[in-house]
């Protein structure tokens, strides 16, 4: 069971954020963007029934650290 709690994303110009908070809001966001594009991937590959589409469980440490509850044999409920 894997629980990731995502409720930090922001939008930086609403928050005027700066300093380390700004760079910790620039690594959750890019963390979504990434978990977004595997979802989208895993999606289309079980869309297209095709085993040579690409999931980019690489492009950042979240997903990486996700891939067996996203990919693996795991239901995975987001909320």
């Amino acid at each position: 069971c894997s629980i990731v709690d995502l409720a930090g994303s922001e939008r930086v110009s609403r928050t005027s954020s700066a300093g380390q908070t700004l760079t910790e809001a620039k690594y959750i966001n890019s963390s979504l963007f990434f978990l977004e594009m595997v979802i989208v991937a895993l999606y289309e590959k079980q869309k297209k029934k095709k085993d040579n589409i690409h999931i980019p469980y690489r492009n950042s440490m979240m997903t990486s650290v996700l891939r067996d509850s996203l990919g693996g044999n795991c239901k995975t409920t987001m909320i």
